[in-house]
């Protein structure tokens, strides 16, 4: 089953920076010619010639496997869960296994926003395989892409640029989560983060944490630092400072009682802190 939209643009949809040219989704049944029906002349694909278009698009293959090559990129093996950033002007060529076929979605756009938008989580050419896995977020976002293409409301090109952000965003979300869903240690540093929300008028050693957390701390520290980017006293600092910010702008709570809040030992220290934080001392942020 194949069901392809190919889309037309006015002027104002350019104004935009951002112009979905197609969207499609197919299921490609094992030993099926490839590829599945009539394509424009900007997009027949012959796989033993391979192409190259004038737009991004982002192939995502939730079933089956099959290969890809590009230009920047030797022939590599795709399976269910990868998505692949097809670039501008970047020969690529690709097909399903014919033992297995697949399933896959796309969209194709163009544009100055579109450009910015891809290069900033995608920038290389040379890596342009992603296994994000299958995920019902992604899968969902060009089924509802589909569905505005197809219906072709007033300003669906409009709707379109959020669907695209979308899958964009939630790839590179999908790249950077995937090695800690089902990691026994994210739920220990979810645990430690938790405790640490729970404790902000403290304070609360990091050792303590790790071992409420069920870690040594050598590796608490380690994992922390790569799951949330900081150091665990980092983390809870920067934790205790947005709090801050919170009791400044939402409270008339004095510097003393949000320094005692917060588990300063003193107005003067907690203005200190805040100041090194936020390039401000409190009440100057307050005013601001």
């Amino acid at each position: 089953m194949a069901t392809i939209r190919y889309l037309l643009t006015q002027k104002a949809d350019r104004k935009w920076g951002l112009i979905t040219r197609t969207v499609g989704m197919q299921d490609v049944a094992p030993g099926s010619p490839y590829p599945v029906g009539d394509h424009p002349e900007d997009y027949l694909f012959f796989t033993d010639k391979g192409r190259t278009l004038r737009e991004f698009q982002i192939l995502y293959i939730t079933r089956g496997g099959g290969w890809f090559v590009s230009a920047h990129h030797e022939r590599t093996q795709l399976r269910a869960g990868d998505a692949v950033i097809l670039y501008p002007h970047e020969w690529h060529n690709y097909a399903p296994d014919p033992k297995t076929g697949w399933s896959e979605a796309w969209i194709g756009f163009t544009g100055s926003f579109a450009e910015e938008l891809v290069r900033k989580f995608f920038p290389d050419e040379t890596q342009p395989i992603h296994h994000v896995g299958l995920s019902d977020t992604l899968y969902k976002a060009y089924a509802k892409a589909y569905e505005v293409a197809e219906d072709q409301m007033p300003a669906y090109q409009q709707q379109l640029t959020g669907y695209i952000a979308l899958i964009v965003t939630s790839a590179y979300a999908r790249c950077q989560q995937l090695p800690y869903i089902n990691n026994p240690d994210t739920e220990n540093i979810n645990f430690a983060i938790k405790l640490m929300r729970q404790n902000l008028n403290s304070e609360l050693r990091m050792e303590e944490v790790a071992a409420q957390a069920g870690m040594g701390y050598s590796k608490f520290r380690r994992a922390f630092k790569d799951y949330t980017g900081l150091a665990p006293a980092q983390y809870f600092f920067r934790l205790k400072m947005e709090r801050a910010k919170d009791y400044l702008l939402d409270t008339a709570l004095s510097c003393k009682e949000i320094a005692f809040r917060l588990g300063f030992d003193s107005a003067s220290h907690f203005n200190k802190m805040f100041r090194l934080y936020q390039g401000s001392t409190p009440m100057e942020f307050r005013k601001q």
